[in-house]
């Protein structure tokens, strides 16, 4: 510590050798423009790839959801034991349709 109570981290002993120039005493517009445009562009590629994950996600998630036939279970099981139940009527039907054209050719 100095006389003035501040820690002399700024001074240098002749060990360390010769001071170097101070880093980035000159900000360079050049740097700073490209630096700014690709972090731009970089944002704006995660934004797309995000969106385009999401609308893909969504529309498997959507016919997942909206486009099965859960719904319709119960009615289709309904409507199989109504046509079970039809089937002999149907057969008898069928062979008197087929009788009918076959006497009438």
């Amino acid at each position: 510590m100095s006389a003035d109570g501040h820690d002399n981290w700024h001074q240098h002993t002749t060990a360390e050798g010769a001071p170097q120039e101070e880093h980035g005493a000159q900000a360079s517009a050049k740097a700073l423009g490209l630096t700014f445009i690709f972090m731009v562009l970089g944002v704006l590629f995660v934004i797309i790839v995000l969106k385009v994950y999401f609308d893909s996600y969504m529309s498997s998630y959507r016919a997942k959801i909206d486009q099965n036939t859960t719904a319709a279970a119960e009615t289709w099981e309904w409507k199989q034991g109504i046509f079970d139940d039809m089937a002999p009527v149907v057969s008898i039907a069928t062979e008197q349709v087929i009788a009918e054209y076959a006497s009438s050719n």
